[in-house]
């Protein structure tokens, strides 16, 4: 359990930094979707969850610290974790330059080659249209 609260507390950092980064979102929405997507995708229980963002835990980092935490995931952790930092981005159907910035420093932390990227561009596009469908206009 110890494992997966550390991993928990690296993804609501690294969710944390693209929170950070988006300026044109609430923050409550970026939040239920960083917790929605712990609990979904990386299979994290709710008590993992509050453990791994709780202020003890997660105010004691910084984003280094979390660059240096993606770097040493499995690689289909780091997709994983690249694809919820871009869905997070997502949520507002476009990215900011700051935005960018941010899912750039993580796929380059996480060595990821520009097909990977893609990949989690794409599963983050399909996550963001589950949360927040397209309705088109008669």
């Amino acid at each position: 359990m110890s494992a997966d609260i550390e991993r928990a507390t690296l993804w609501f950092l690294t969710a944390r930094g693209m929170t950070a980064a988006c300026a044109n979102q609430t923050a409550q929405t970026q939040l239920s979707a960083a917790g929605l997507f712990a609990q979904s995708v990386l299979g994290f229980s709710e008590d993992v969850c509050i453990e791994g963002k709780s202020p003890a835990r997660i105010e004691r980092l910084s984003l280094i610290d979390c660059l240096a935490g993606v770097a040493a995931l499995p690689i289909e952790t780091r997709e994983k974790f690249l694809t919820g930092a871009l869905m997070i981005a997502l949520l507002d159907r476009k990215m900011d330059p700051s935005e960018v910035r941010w899912a750039s420093a993580l796929a380059s932390a996480m060595r990821l080659n520009s097909a990977q990227v893609e990949e989690c561009c794409l599963g983050a596009r399909i996550l963001t249209d589950m949360l927040h469908p397209v309705i088109p206009m008669n």
